[in-house]
């Protein structure tokens, strides 16, 4: 599986560094990175910054709903749920991935936490010496990453990227993003972070009220009426998303799939999965 991931990557000319960075040039498919299909949700590992060149996409994330055009650039946290409703024949972007474990690596202080504002306004519109900025930078990236035996890449790419993040961050954040929020989407913004970081075992309403220190009935409303979903489908949709990515994967049984996802054994994982998928998770993957 590894050497078939790694043939994908070459055919499309994905440039990387370990996976730490990818990046994805205009006029190719994001493909099993990041698959934007019509009527499919994903769940991202990693930030994203898609920069919508030509055409555009219409999609949700997490509860906002989106629609890039050209200039305009997503940013996706980890654990964010991209469902994508629309992409135009004429669509193209350059995107960068990275990890977090990259990103917490770098010197940034307050300046990464600040980025964390982006999760109330996750779509900017860059006018157009930000984008010949943005691509200067993917493309001074793209070069350095060209030559893998730099004898300094892991330094000049750290140096690289803390010069990135403090000179392009403020323009990522528009007048909407600073607005002050309801207390119901502030409660929804702590409990959708919450779910993202611990839905693999923590699956009831109680813990994530109790975290924030809010009734489960409040919790309950303000998820409601913030994101249209109740909260307990949010945590779902989670444990979903990352069943089929790992079912998918076939690297691990489906008991140990099961552990992972924080179910007692592998017949209570298969008694949810049906319940919410119609069929049993022997039939969603090669690997029983």
């Amino acid at each position: 599986m590894e050497e078939i991931h790694q043939q994908f990557k070459q055919a499309l000319s994905i440039i990387h560094y370990g996976d730490d960075i990818y990046l994805i040039g205009d006029g190719e498919p994001l493909g099993e990175m990041m698959p934007l299909v019509e009527g499919r949700e994903i769940m991202t590992d990693k930030i994203v910054f898609l920069l919508c060149r030509n055409g555009s996409l219409r999609l949700r994330l997490n509860y906002h709903e989106l629609t890039l055009t050209t200039g305009c650039i997503l940013i996706a946290l980890p654990g964010m749920i991209i469902d994508t409703q629309e992409v135009s024949a004429d669509f193209r972007a350059a995107t960068m991935l990275l990890s977090e474990r990259f990103t917490d690596s770098l010197n940034l202080g307050n300046s990464y936490r600040t980025l964390l504002s982006i999760y109330r306004q996750p779509m900017v519109q860059l006018d157009e010496e930000m984008t010949a900025a943005m691509l200067n930078f993917i493309g001074m990236v793209r070069g350095l990453l060209r030559v893998p035996s730099h004898p300094n890449m892991d330094r000049v790419l750290h140096l690289l990227f803390e010069a990135w993040f403090f000179g392009f961050g403020p323009y990522l954040h528009s007048t909407e993003s600073q607005r002050v929020a309801t207390a119901a989407e502030q409660h929804t913004e702590e409990f959708l972070r919450l779910v993202e970081q611990h839905f693999r075992y923590h699956h009831a309403l109680d813990w994530y009220a109790q975290q924030l220190n809010i009734t489960p009935k409040r919790l309950s409303i303000c998820v409601k009426e913030t994101t249209g979903r109740a909260a307990s489908e949010w945590i779902d949709r989670h444990r979903l998303l990352e069943a089929y990515t790992l079912l998918h994967g076939q690297r691990l049984s489906i008991k140990e799939i099961a552990a992972q996802l924080g179910f007692p054994n592998q017949s209570a994982f298969g008694t949810w999965f049906k319940r919410h998928v119609g069929s049993s998770p022997a039939t969603t993957t090669l690997k029983s």
